[in-house]
Order: structure tokens, then sequence, then C-alpha cells
């Protein structure tokens, strides 16, 4: 595979499992350092397994995207072991325990609102900083169908994403002339353990609901994320792009 990313130094959020696990091998594949970032040090360390198993270049680091101290510790290994941070992967996030708003305590809007808002802003806010000092850079947040339409339940999980696309946005149109893209993707049904923790009914449901009648591999959202980052998407910035299955064209 042709190295797009040679020696480019990288961070991804969410490294663990999933979407950020799939596009932390994608870009370590294709040449890119990686910092591998997430609170999960047991899985962090099998995707740092595997991309070393194949010559790619990465390291683990335990990182809580709410804490700036910790973010801030992560930016500045990063920059020193691979230089100013060229691309962002900003995925981290969580769902649990989020519901209708009738019911949903404070204590779990709160969580859920640290990780996916609060966690997106402090990762951008210290990439971009490097990114700055290094001429420019490409940040790819995670949004969600969850940010574009309405539905019931998750709705804690469904505002943080929506302020994921208005902070890209605003990403987008500040630093473009600093040499910084910034743009969101909003993956629909993908085949990840959080959806295996929804559960079966959820997943049934989503399938009936996607027009191609499968859910996303995480390498697919991996193919996405690959592209923005990269030269060959070097017009594109402030764009709000599902990933669904054509699940928001109905």
């Amino acid at each position: 595979m042709e190295s797009r990313f040679n020696g480019r130094s990288a961070i991804v959020t969410g490294a663990a499992s999933g979407m950020g696990q799939a596009t932390a091998l994608r870009l370590a594949a294709e040449g890119a350092c990686v910092c591998l970032a997430d609170v999960d040090e047991a899985g962090n360390q099998k995707t740092l397994a595997s991309i070393r198993a194949v010559g790619g270049e990465a390291f683990a680091c335990q990182c809580d995207v709410t804490d700036e101290a910790s973010v801030v510790a992560m930016a500045v290994r990063t920059e020193q072991a691979y230089g100013p941070v060229r691309i962002l992967f900003n995925n981290a996030g969580i769902e649990d325990h989020d519901g209708n708003s009738d019911e949903l305590s404070v204590d779990n809007w709160d969580r859920i609102q640290a990780v996916n808002t609060r966690g997106v802003f402090l990762v951008a806010k210290h990439a971009i900083q490097s990114m700055l000092r290094g001429g420019g850079g490409v940040i790819t947040s995670t949004s969600s169908i969850g940010g574009l339409i309405g539905g019931p339940g998750l709705h804690s999980y469904s505002a943080s994403k929506g302020a994921v696309i208005s902070l890209t946005r605003a990403l987008a149109v500040t630093y473009a002339r600093q040499g910084i893209r910034a743009n969101a993707i909003c993956p629909g049904l993908v085949l990840t353990p959080m959806v295996e923790r929804i559960g079966p009914q959820f997943l049934q449901m989503a399938l009936g609901m996607t027009p191609l009648g499968r859910g996303a591999e995480p390498s697919e959202v991996a193919n996405l994320v690959a592209f923005l980052s990269s030269d060959e998407a070097g017009f594109i910035t402030g764009s709000i792009i599902p990933i669904d299955g054509g699940f928001t064209a109905q």
C-alpha cells in the first residue's frame, strides 16, 4: 500500500477498540507514527502489538480525554516522539447509561458530555497548538447520525454529537488559513463493541432501518478517515460526512 502518511505524527483517541483501533492500524500501515490514546490500557496494548507485528510505528498512551493534564501529557509526548501533530482522529466517545431526558440522571448526562464534548474540545485544543507549530494538520472528529437526526433514547449522546458537528465547523473556518482542516464523520451502525453493549434488539432495529441492510465494519470507517487525513482530500474542510449505509438518505 502506498505510504500516504510516511513519517507524519498522528493521534488516535479511542484507539483500544472499534473504529479507533481500525483507524490506528490503517494510518500506521500507510506510514504514520501513531499515538494510541485510550483509558483502556489493555486494549491499547493489543492495538500496539498489532501495529508492531506488521512493522508499524506507534506507542500506547493511557489518556483520559476529560482531564486536560492527561491530554497535555499525551500531546507533549507525541510531539517529542514524532514531531508536531499532523493527523488527529478525535474519536473517543461513550454512550453507556444514557436514556430519554425524563429518566436521565444529571450525573449520567454530565459523564457522557465530559467524554464526547469536553474531551473532543480538549484533544482538539492541544493538537491544534501542535499543528500550528508544525505548519498545519488535519482533524477528523467522530460525530454520529445521532447528531443529525432525532430519535428515542441516547439523548445526552445525541446532544454531544451535535456539539461535535458545530465545533468542527468552527474549527474549520477558524484555522483554514493556518493550514488546518477539520471534518466530522457521522457513522450509522458500525459493528463495534459499543453496539454489542447496547444489545441485539438495537442491532436488529438498526439493520432494518439501514438501506444497505448491514452494519459497517470498523475498517470501512478507517478508509474514510484515512482519505480525509490525506493530501487527496486537501480541499475538504468543514464537511460533515455520514457513513451510514443510506440511513439518513431516507
